[in-house]
């Protein structure tokens, strides 16, 4: 029976090769050295490095090769397949004949007839997750492979150590690309900068508080520049289960608790030497306010579950929208951390009585969504700034930033499209007439108007549903009628156009 090429080759030359193959590369091009030294250095028809998914128990190949051609954007579940099998395993595997005959569910490998297979899975910087898999295929009996057991562990503990580092570098990117508007929402109580950092607009608070704009510029330059590095990082206190918080704060050690199986460094340690964002500090637990407290004047904490001290210097910019004075006098939050917190405090006015400031930001976050979507300069007409001011905005600069991103994504290039993109169509309606005597006061719709409001929503429900009457996401099921009411009542009103839409 014919063999591969591994046969003819020692663990010393293909360490050799592939060490000469990868040498000084990074990212994709690391993987794709890998996998074609690994097939040409075995002879093989084929190998993979792929990121491996617990979740859904998928595999998603980085780079793979089969039949001297790179083949892209392929993943599979792995479930009756060798990978799954060496996952389980959590170790190496060798199938060196009729790998297709022992996993008859696997439809690629009897496709192509493997006889021959190597796999080994490597783990994230714990040692308890699976986190990728490494692995060769051959259509001929793979001889003796065990001889490169050593090579195969090497490379695959290398393929572990560079997915996580691209993983970190692009987690980092991705925190870098967000920075623009953490900065322009998370400040909101000081100023409102665009995405190269330039004042667009500072509010009444922050000018008052600190007298000019050019102050306010000032401060952000100082804000940006602390110690020299920056961990500008937002945690939503009340997003989190209460037993996590401290955890996600100080970090913990493995076996903390049910679900710790690895150590884990806090946002206060990742902050060393930076600064923290803490959004709706008025959430916390009264227990937890206790050890932030420490930390703030301290500056050190025990991670959960540990009892070393650890040291830190953050500086820590808090948020909330509750009125702290009134926490602190109903017991809900601590009188002491409360002054600790208020060495500058600045108090925000809502986003709704600052008119000029919804028009600066709109423009700002317009060209920010723009350029992240790759989109033309869409054009913000006066009628779009008008329903803006309209709004209530309950969610503050964080809902115009969303809203103005649903927008740009749902517009046509050219044109905002809120009428998709705005919570609630901005339709007067009439005043509610509390008893008899405020009705000679509150104006009444004439039959005339009644009929144009209703033919404005109905149309105003086709645009947002792109003509569909019928689906999930058609006109009907936005108004929260039945199709054939809503055809009814188009044709009533003489409106013609719609289409179906699935059932």
């Amino acid at each position: 029976m014919e063999t591969g090429a591994i046969e003819g080759w020692s663990e010393e030359r293909l360490l050799d090769t592939l060490v000469a193959g990868t040498s000084g590369e990074t990212g994709l091009p690391f993987f794709r050295a890998l996998v074609s030294g690994l097939c040409d250095a075995l002879g093989t028809d084929g190998a993979w490095v792929a990121e491996y998914r617990s979740r859904d128990r998928t595999l998603r190949a980085i780079a793979c090769r089969f039949d001297g051609a790179w083949v892209e954007d392929y993943e599979y579940p792995v479930n009756g397949t060798p990978c799954g099998e060496c996952i389980a395993r959590r170790d190496m595997m060798v199938v060196a004949d009729r790998v297709a005959d022992l996993f008859p569910g696997d439809n690629d490998l009897g496709s192509i007839g493997a006889a021959g297979y190597i796999g080994i899975p490597f783990f994230d910087e714990s040692g308890e997750n699976v986190l990728g898999h490494l692995a060769v295929l051959d259509r001929n009996p793979i001889a003796d492979p065990e001889r490169f057991s050593r090579v195969f562990r090497i490379f695959a503990n290398r393929a572990g150590a560079e997915l996580r580092r691209s993983n970190l570098e692009r987690e980092l990117r991705e925190r870098t690309e967000e920075l623009d508007t953490i900065v322009s929402t998370a400040l909101d109580a000081i100023l409102i900068v665009d995405a190269e950092h330039t004042i667009c607009c500072a509010n009444p608070a922050a000018e008052e508080a600190f007298g000019s704009k050019a102050m306010v510029g000032q401060l952000i330059d100082r804000f940006l520049s602390v110690q020299g590095a920056v961990v500008l990082d937002p945690i939503l206190s009340e997003m989190l289960p209460e037993h996590l918080i401290e955890s996600e704060f100080f970090g913990h050690e493995k076996g903390a608790f049910t679900g710790a199986i690895a150590r884990r460094e806090g946002r206060f340690a990742l902050a060393d030497k930076g600064t923290l964002f803490l959004d709706e500090v008025g959430e916390l637990p009264l227990g937890l306010q206790a050890k932030l407290l420490r930390v703030l004047q301290e500056g050190e904490f025990e991670p959960v579950g540990g009892s070393c001290t650890i040291k830190v210097d953050v500086r820590v910019i808090a948020a909330t929208n509750r009125d702290l004075k009134k926490e602190v006098a109903a017991g809900r939050f601590r009188e002491d951390l409360y002054y600790r917190l208020s060495v500058f405090p600045l108090e925000s006015p809502p986003l709704r009585s600052r008119g000029d400031d919804i028009d600066r930001l709109a423009t700002a976050f317009v060209r920010q969504f723009c350029t992240r979507y790759g989109r033309e300069a869409v054009v913000v007409m006066p009628s779009d700034l008008e329903r803006l001011r309209a709004y209530d905005w309950p969610g503050n600069v964080r809902e115009l930033s969303n809203v103005i991103e649903r927008a740009i994504i749902t517009g046509d290039g050219h044109r905002l499209n809120l009428d998709r993109a705005l919570p609630a169509a901005n339709v007067p309606l009439p005043p509610v007439i509390a008893d008899a005597s405020d009705a000679a006061s509150a104006r009444i719709l004439t039959d005339r108007e009644m009929i144009a409001l209703q033919r404005e929503n109905l149309q105003r429900a086709l645009l947002a549903a792109n003509g569909k009457i019928s689906g999930p996401a058609g006109a009907a099921a936005l108004l929260g009628v039945k199709p054939t009411t809503l055809r009814s009542r188009l044709a009533a009103l003489g409106l013609t156009g719609g289409s179906e839409g699935a059932a």
